[in-house]
């Protein structure tokens, strides 16, 4: 088993939360499905731990807040189910299980700059190291 999420050191959500580090690699998200959204997200993060990126952003989008609203659409639009910020409450979720544990230890909502409350900065492992014998 994979260990808990943990917080990031205090240095790094420092810098975070000022806006002051760039993430190494993004995924966009939103305007996917559930589903397809889950295996983005997985196969974007193994890889990335493969290429020995550390930092992740991850954009989910912030659904129909009431903020996120444009009179173009009409206020229908907003209640559509697919609007609600599945993916915003969901993706916390997903990085809690096993399978996703295994490559991230942990997470924290991005600076406005890098999408505030709409992505989540996600921090990888480092790939353990082979010695030779």
């Amino acid at each position: 088993m994979p260990p808990p999420l943990a917080a990031f050191d205090r240095r790094m959500a420092q810098r975070l939360s000022r806006g002051q580090l760039e993430p190494d690699a993004s995924i966009d998200l939103h305007g996917h499905g559930l589903e397809v959204a889950r295996m983005q997200l997985y196969h974007f993060l193994e890889n990335q731990r493969r290429n020995g990126v550390r930092l992740t952003l991850v954009i989910t989008g912030k659904g129909a807040s009431p903020f996120a609203r444009h009179t173009l659409h009409g206020t229908g639009y907003f209640h559509a189910p697919e609007r609600e910020g599945r993916l915003r409450r969901e993706v916390p979720l997903w990085l809690h299980e096993t399978v996703f544990r295994e490559h991230v230890s942990g997470f924290q909502p991005a600076h406005p700059r890098h999408g505030g409350g709409g992505a989540f900065y996600v921090r990888l492992r480092r790939l353990p190291e082979h010695h030779a014998p």
